[in-house]
């Protein structure tokens, strides 16, 4: 925190603009149950207006509905295509959502947290089973952002479906594909449909085409200067677009891209693999990182392919990261953060791993150690934050951070991406060592764990 620089300074005005926001997006949200409870009991509506029609001679059943989303779209200015969708999901979400619903209706969560948790659990079909589902999701939809609450919730649905992973991806990806939306003023969308390990692993390889020509850019910017030239002042997203079609168009990123190393250029996603699931002989879900489950023979192909590959030990309560080994010795504490942490650790960050430092919590220069219980992965943006931005953080153990903002409201960001099952008796977990270096830590489940580093 810099006190030489304050960034609030009226506190009371902040904290009641602060307040009054939170206010109006639980207000929102309960305006928005409403809104989901009226037009699932239009469906009701139609349903007993479509019966009525059954008797007659020459009686259209759709006469009802179409009837309805008409006067509804011509009432708010909405597509009809909005309008039938809405309905839709509004049945469903009443029906077999109900406690989501409710938690809208309370401001619990947001209309786009709902809608993350139905997408994810609209395929269990047991009632007993997607009520467990809808448990489990409802408590992580409390304590996350809408774009993590994603991976999260399909994770905690490929447990509970009784439908595998790699049977729904089987399925999923014989739907793959591409298509062409048009954007108006001459410009269009590209769009692709296909696995998301093939879709995380592109972006990836364009991002780092785009660093690629940032570094070149800002190396050649004073012969640029000296020729005249117009300097190139392309965005990242720019970037990514004109590699895209480079690739596409010409089989190299010609115009987009200078330097030696772009055929060194690859993508990177990181996949952990239950060591049973990847000897055949489990259905444990593979999980790619920032995404969610991934077919079981997608991940094992990865794993034989892969030049190097670190074992994992999970705590069979909270899935949190307990230790990392790796059968080629590397920077170990590195491994043990960057599969622990996945992406920044401010509240709601998204930023994968790979684009953000290790922080110490505690400053290094006051004499903190260098472990695993002083040590969070923050972007750049964050990282500039908490050291300038007059918020605080601190380590409550077992890699959870605890966030407080200016005007002193408290976040809890926890590094496990999964709800993990119970098992039938809970393991004892000992605290980590405050020495500098590796944290020691084990557990004692029904079997021997993992040892101490």
């Amino acid at each position: 925190m810099s006190l030489s620089s304050p960034v609030v300074h009226d506190v009371d005005s902040w904290d009641r603009a602060v307040s009054r926001f939170a206010d109006l997006q639980k207000r929102r949200a309960a305006l928005e149950a409403e809104e989901l409870r009226l037009l699932a009991d239009a469906v009701d509506m139609i349903r007993d207006a479509e019966a009525a029609y059954r008797g007659r001679a020459h009686g259209d059943r759709s006469i009802p509905l179409r009837s309805l989303v008409a006067d509804l779209a011509v009432a708010t200015g909405l597509s009809e295509w909005t309008v039938k969708r809405a309905l839709g999901d509004a049945a469903d979400l009443c029906d077999r959502f109900a406690a989501g619903v409710t938690a809208l209706e309370q401001g619990r969560l947001t209309r786009r947290h709902l809608a993350v948790t139905h997408d994810a659990g609209a395929a269990i079909d047991d009632a007993e089973l997607r009520d467990r589902y809808l448990q489990l999701a409802l408590e992580r939809a409390a304590e996350t952002t809408a774009g993590r609450l994603g991976p999260i919730v399909e994770t905690i649905a490929a447990r509970v479906n009784p439908v595998s992973i790699d049977e729904r991806h089987e399925s999923a990806a014989e739907r793959r594909g591409v298509w062409v939306r048009e954007k108006g003023d001459a410009m269009g969308e590209l769009v692709l449909a296909a696995p998301i390990v093939l879709v995380r692993a592109g972006y990836d390889r364009l991002t780092r085409f785009a660093d690629e020509i940032v570094g070149t850019r800002d190396a050649d910017a004073e012969a640029a200067a000296a020729d005249d030239t117009e300097p190139d002042t392309r965005t990242m997203d720019q970037l990514r677009a004109d590699a895209l079609t480079d690739l596409l168009l010409t089989g190299t990123p010609a115009q987009c891209i200078g330097g030696d190393g772009v055929d060194e250029i690859r993508g990177v996603v990181q996949v952990t693999v239950p060591v049973l699931t990847a000897a055949g002989v489990g259905s444990e879900p593979s999980l790619l990182a920032g995404s969610g489950p991934i077919d079981a023979q997608t991940a094992r192909r990865l794993l034989g392919t892969a030049a190097g590959w670190e074992r994992v030990m999970t705590s069979p309560v909270t899935g949190a990261v307990l230790c990392v080994d790796r059968y080629r010795p590397s920077a170990g504490l590195d491994r043990f953060l960057r599969a622990r942490d996945e992406r920044c650790r401010f509240p709601g960050c998204r930023r994968s791993v790979w684009r953000c430092d290790a922080d110490h919590t505690v400053p290094y220069s006051e004499r903190a150690p260098t472990c695993v219980c002083n040590l969070a992965h923050l972007c750049k943006s964050h990282h500039a934050l908490k050291h300038h931005g007059e918020w605080t953080v601190r380590q409550l153990g077992g890699g959870v951070l605890e966030w407080t903002s200016p005007t002193g409201r408290r976040s809890t960001d926890r590094p496990e991406p999964v709800v993990r099952f119970l098992p039938d008796a809970e393991p004892v977990i000992e605290p980590p060592s405050s020495r500098r270096g590796w944290a020691c830590v084990r557990y004692h489940p029904h079997v021997d764990g993992p040892t101490p580093f």
